[in-house]
């Protein structure tokens, strides 16, 4: 939506997408991070943020366990947004600031917020890899597909129900098991090894800032018997159920009306997402790709959301603006020629350097990176080193001038129209003499094709600059005359362009066209007398003949498509090419090229060169390709991809966003700023670089807090799947689409102002069961964004540490010699072990293991972060009871800050801390 000229304030919800985090402390929470790569906000019991001593930050917690050793739970926080004409881009709305709407204007006393989770997971289809992203098969099973019946299959739908909170009387409410006097919650029978009793808790803070807490990360089986219960699979168990959650957020504001003297309400424009996931236990280091950069790509590939960047040829030094809810509108700009800008500059630090930053992050997080990875770091003898990945191509300005200024002399001498065209009269020299050997005599050939006529042709073209020159004297006058030859060009196209409109007010246009057709007829002189030469001794028809010797174009076309055309369109081309100012404006272009010294250009080349490309998903290197161009060495990033375990439409490796590649691809062709240097920002630390990261809008705080979500790979992910890369699931960028029976408030704003009933009154009429399907439609309801993710989230959480995938055959997961009795295949057979995601899931970390008298470390170890949890079946058991042991990876608060910037990767810069040892 146009965020122009706003007349009628619109008020938002951000974050669009709000995470929580499961914790088991039962009381005691935090506010996850809204920064990327930052650690939680530390609170106190009502929700409140605490401040530094200064009063001006935020503080982080100090703690992620309570003094028990159990996890405290991360709470989403989400906040109203004005958008208006003093405020565009939006600004935070505070209880008793001025508000309006439906007629009204008043202070804002109150904020109602009505949240509404589930979780669907047992009732949903089995997740399969990539199977169902396109929508599923008749034949794909559902879980617990024994269970049959409509109302217990109803039954498999954790369903709290609706609660409402706001800032004056009602500020806080449970999403528990009951009993409730407004709602019939629905939740599973006793379950081992715990039950679930509840998805969580709502609170409101002092300033009407909402908070939503997840559950107490309980998962077990209502199954009985013996060997009960069990895991079999990493993501789908019958039986099972855990207590994440997602589901939809709405808000009403309440303001006291100056006109009626009473309470009024509005309706916030569209609801937002709460999405409940497990902790995350390394928060300062970022995924490869973040949820942040899929939805950052999704909105400008298929919500004309950046139309600067991404969109129709042509319309970039005029972007397009589209609006993403005018369906129709949004598909006649898909169907038209769409393409990424060629000359956008994205800034190093803000935007290139945030990617290849986070490689060197993970060699911390496990052994196998550690040991084989150590020249990709971001040391002076690393590959990842930002003192020369920074470093733009520079021009040598005094050279440039000097370039620029004899460029624009031979355009006045006609010098560069000559130059131009001798690829055409060289290559016909060259040519006829082939093909008309015998029947042209040399002195001929010297006549028509040797100095005389491109002294002709110079002269001609020197006259008419001259023309221009004095037509430009007319219209800017000689006080306006300057000699550089930007103001030449600039004063060149001015005339031009004054000599093609029907209004001639500076009396230039007959002259013009006489100067013209002057320089026309010379020209076409010179092509008439090439065809009469011809048509007298060629042994064919002179126009075959001229076509048969059609030119390669000038070098200012030759990187373009090299077309042949005749000579007379040669001719015509570079005469128009010359008048337009085109010719000397490339020549310019040649000339910065001439003059710019790209000192790191093989560096980016390298890193860009290792990057796998759209279509190589299931490729470990591109050896023996006619498309080598990595030097042999395995592709980036390499990660496991979305389907690295079956033969239906296999991904085996991850690739980044659309949007990563592109404005890596603008890095690596030099065209990037380096926003230091050029005196842009001045604070950049680059082995932070978030540190400065300031939510100055909602979409801003939209993007902090997704950045720290998992981006891929999704087999079936970590908090979100593949469902979030659908734009079916979207309304506009960062906003997914709700159903609206499950969104809105029973009561409507209008009634509610007439009635003054408290809407947690109403949450009892609900009249609709949550549905066991998805209907992209209508929209999502609460369930439906996290229902394919593993069941228990323990089992898949356990389990993707390292994958080994078979690298035989690009398009087999699975190979089989046995069946064909191959015995070359299972010779050939390739198998490489690929990490999954270690932000996540670590494998190996730092911890301290001796302690000095005074309390300071006395030895470091590298152990296993989730050492006695096998990667097996049992041990995805032993996760369900065991995962709020594990330890909390942070940046080592045993060292100062400016002794790990001394060394840029540094052996000791990541620590486990609050391991619960048994």
């Amino acid at each position: 939506m146009s965020e122009e000229n706003l007349t009628q304030p619109i008020y938002r919800i951000h974050p669009g997408v709000g995470i929580a985090r499961l914790g088991n402390s039962p009381d005691e929470f935090c506010i996850s991070p809204e920064k990327p790569a930052t650690l939680p906000l530390e609170c106190d019991a009502a929700g409140n943020p605490m401040k530094s001593s200064d009063g001006m930050s935020d503080v982080t917690i100090k703690r992620f366990k309570d003094v028990e050793g159990r996890i405290k739970r991360q709470a989403a926080r989400f906040q109203i947004y004005v958008y208006d004409d003093e405020s565009p881009k939006g600004r935070p709305l505070k209880l008793g600031d001025r508000i309006k709407g439906g007629g009204n204007n008043g202070k804002l006393v109150d904020i109602q917020w009505q949240v509404y989770i589930a979780n669907k997971k047992s009732s949903w289809y089995e997740f399969n890899a990539t199977a169902g992203e396109h929508g599923y098969g008749d034949g794909h099973p559902r879980r617990n597909a024994k269970i049959t019946a409509a109302e217990a299959r109803q039954a498999l739908i954790i369903d709290p129900g609706p609660q409402v909170v706001n800032v004056t009387t009602r500020r806080t409410a449970r999403f528990d098991r009951g009993p409730s006097d407004t709602y019939a919650p629905v939740f599973p029978p006793p379950l081992k090894p715990n039950s679930i009793d509840t998805l969580g808790e709502l609170k409101t803070d002092d300033t009407g800032r909402l908070l939503v807490m997840g559950g107490h990360g309980n998962s077990g089986s209502f199954k009985e018997g013996m060997g009960q219960p069990r895991i079999d699979a990493y993501a789908n168990n019958d039986g099972w159920f855990d207590d994440t959650s997602d589901g939809v957020v709405m808000a009403r504001l309440a303001m006291f009306s100056d006109e009626v003297q009473r309470v009024r309400y509005i309706d916030v424009e569209y609801p937002a997402w709460v999405v409940v996931g497990y902790p995350r236990y390394v928060p300062e280091i970022l995924d490869m790709i973040t949820a942040n950069d899929v939805f950052m790509d999704l909105a400008i590939r298929e919500f004309a959301y950046r139309t600067d960047l991404y969109g129709t040829a042509g319309t970039f030094s005029d972007p397009q603006h589209i609006d993403p809810n005018n369906i129709g509108a949004l598909d006649h700009w898909k169907a038209g020629k769409l393409t990424w800008n060629p000359d956008y500059k994205p800034w190093f630090y803000r935007d290139i350097w945030t990617i290849l930053f986070r490689p060197d992050e993970f060699t911390y997080l496990d052994n196998i990176l550690a040991a084989s990875n150590a020249p990709h770091n971001q040391s002076t003898r690393g590959t990842f080193d930002p003192e020369k990945l920074s470093v733009p191509p520079v021009t040598n300005k005094t050279a440039l001038e000097k370039a620029k200024a004899a460029s624009m002399a031979k355009h006045q001498s006609g010098q560069l129209f000559l130059e131009a065209l001798e690829p055409t009269l060289a290559t016909l020299d060259e040519r006829l003499k082939d093909k008309l050997e015998g029947n042209l005599t040399e002195g001929l050939v010297d006549a028509l094709y040797g100095d005389k006529v491109r002294e002709t042709l110079r002269a001609a073209v020197a006259g008419f600059a001259e023309s221009v020159q004095k037509f430009a004297e007319k219209i800017y006058g000689e006080e306006g005359l300057t000699n550089t030859p930007s103001e030449y060009l600039l004063r060149w196209k001015g005339v031009y362009e004054a000599a093609q409109v029907e209004e001639d007010k500076h009396k230039i246009k007959n002259a013009y066209i006489k100067a013209k057709e002057k320089l026309d007829d010379s020209v076409q002189k010179i092509v008439d007398g090439i065809y009469e030469a011809v048509k007298e001794s060629a042994p064919v028809p002179a126009k075959a003949m001229m076509k048969a010797l059609a030119p390669r174009v000038p070098f200012e076309r030759i990187k373009k498509k090299d077309t042949p055309i005749s000579i007379e369109e040669s001719f015509e081309l570079h005469s128009k090419e010359f008048r337009t100012g085109k010719m000397l404006g490339q020549r310019f272009e040649h000339d910065v090229e001439e003059c710019t010294h790209d000192t790191y250009l093989t560096y980016r080349t390298f890193l860009y060169n290792m990057l796998r490309q759209e279509g190589e998903e299931n490729q470990f290197r591109t050896k023996g390709n006619p498309n080598d161009r990595t030097t042999n060495l395995p592709l980036m990033p390499l990660l496991a991809g979305d389907n690295p375990l079956t033969n239906t439409a296999p991904q085996k490796f991850l690739r980044l966003t659309d949007y990563q590649f592109y404005v890596l691809r603008q890095w690596a062709a030099g065209k990037f700023y380096n926003e230091k240097t050029e005196g842009w920002v001045k604070d950049i630390d680059p082995y932070q670089p978030y540190k400065n990261w300031v939510n100055r809008t909602g979409r801003d705080l939209d993007e902090g807090v997704l950045s720290n979500v998992l981006g891929g790979a999704f087999c079936p992910g970590g908090e979100i799947g593949w469902i979030i890369r659908n734009p079916s699931l979207f309304k506009e960028p960062y906003r997914i689409k709700a159903d609206p029976v499950f969104s809105n408030f029973a009561l409507t704003a209008a009634n509610a102002s007439k009635y003054q009933i408290p809407p947690s009154n109403y949450v009892a009429y609900a009249d609709t069961d949550l549905s066991q399907d998805t209907n992209f439609g209508i929209g999502m309801q609460p369930g439906d964004v996290t229902k394919q993710m593993a069941l228990p989230w323990q089992s898949d959480f356990n389990e993707c540490t390292t994958q080994d995938i078979d690298v035989t055959y690009e398009q087999w997961n699975v190979i089989d010699p046995n069946s064909e009795n191959d015995t070359w295949a299972k010779l050939e057979q390739q198998i490489w072990e690929t990490l999954w995601w270690p932000a996540h899931r670590p494998l190996q970390v730092l911890e301290v293991t001796a302690w000095n008298a005074g309390g300071s470390p006395a030895n470091f170890q590298t152990l296993d972060w989730a050492r006695g949890i096998p990667q097996t079946n049992a041990g995805d058991l032993k996760m369900t009871t065991e995962w709020s042991k594990l330890g909390f990876v942070v940046r080592n608060p045993y060292v100062t800050p400016q002794a790990q910037l001394d060394t840029a990767s540094p052996d000791n810069k990541y620590l486990s801390v609050e391991r619960t040892e048994d």
